[in-house]
Parts: C-alpha cells; structure tokens; sequence
C-alpha cells in the first residue's frame, strides 16, 4: 500500500482521535488497513480512487470511533463504511452522469464474496501464524491429522511415537490453539 497514503492516515488519526482512544484505535482500527484498501482497489478498480476511498473510510471510522459498540467487529464495521461510501460515490455520479451501470453492478455483487474472501484468507494467515507459533512437537501431529489427513496410526509411524502420544500431543496442541485463537486483538502478544 502507497507509504504516503499511511502517512495521511496517521495524521488524520492523530486530528481527529480523542486522546482516551488513541490506543483502541491503533489496536482495532489500524490493523486492517492494508485489507480495506484491497478491497477498495476491487471496488473503485483505480489506485488513486482505491486510496481516496480507503482515506475516506478511515477519516469517517476516526471521526466516529465511539459509536462502535463491540471492538472486535471493527473489522466488519469498516467492511461497512467503505461498501457506504463506495455506494454514495456511485450515487454522486450517476447524479453527474458518469456511471458504467454494468461495471456497477458487477462490482457490487462481487463486493459480497470480496468480503467473505477477504476475511478467509486473512482467517488462514491467522491460523497459519498461530499455528507456527507452537512448539514443533505439538503442531507437527496436528498438521498431519488436519491438513495431510493421516491417521493416528500413520502419524505414529511416521513420527515413530505411540499413538496415546500422538493423541495427546494433537489434544494439547488444540487447546493452545484455541486459547490463542480466541484472544481479542488487545490480548495479544
């Protein structure tokens, strides 16, 4: 993402954040965006819109940042006023006469599964990372039980364990999963 759009962002969040919500916006608001501005890349389909639309989407989250009720749907919450704002630009020019019905409407159908996309993969980098993060001997199992389907018995072969070990080592390894799954982002480490 363009550093200078970074930049603009930070400014406008410093302007506009009241002094007790600096910290909460750094840790729901700004996370996410790298993933709203690919998705505004997908729905305006120009980087100069895609950043003007995502400094928009910010600015307004910022300026608002009280009215989120539950932190940890910021994400969808952005998800919102970036598909709002995109909608009210459609409106503003079709009002000046320069919208491409087709192109709109493709794009707004395509907006839905870009969302639900987007979060899956950002759900499989996350996984991914918590996965990494555990000791070698617990997610070894696991990602062969999960992801190379094999059988406690293969696993044990291969590994050259018992199978009690190999059950419990996935038993565990899922519990630490879990707990660092279920974390909210200030949580943490």
């Amino acid at each position: 993402m363009n550093l200078q759009l970074k930049e603009n962002l930070k400014e406008n969040f410093l302007i506009h954040t009241e002094v007790n919500e600096i910290d909460e916006v750094k840790i729901y608001l700004l996370p996410h965006v790298d993933l709203i501005f690919r998705c505004a890349c997908r729905l305006a389909r120009k980087q100069h819109d895609a950043e003007d639309l995502t400094q928009d989407t910010f600015y307004y989250a910022i300026k608002n940042y009280s009215q989120l009720k539950d932190r940890d749907k910021a994400k969808n919450w952005l998800f919102s006023i970036l598909k709002n704002l995109f909608l009210k630009e459609v409106a503003r020019n079709k009002r000046q006469g320069k919208v491409d019905f087709d192109l709109v409407s493709n794009t707004l159908s395509s907006a839905v599964n870009l969302e639900s996309e987007l979060l899956h993969l950002e759900t499989k980098t996350t996984i991914r990372r918590v996965l990494n993060r555990l000791d070698e001997r617990l997610r070894r199992p696991i990602e062969m039980f999960y992801f190379e389907r094999l059988s406690y018995k293969e696993i044990a072969a291969a590994l050259d364990m018992p199978i009690g070990t190999v059950m419990s080592r996935i038993a565990r390894g899922k519990v630490y999963l879990k707990r660092d799954l279920s974390r909210t982002p200030s949580q943490k480490p």
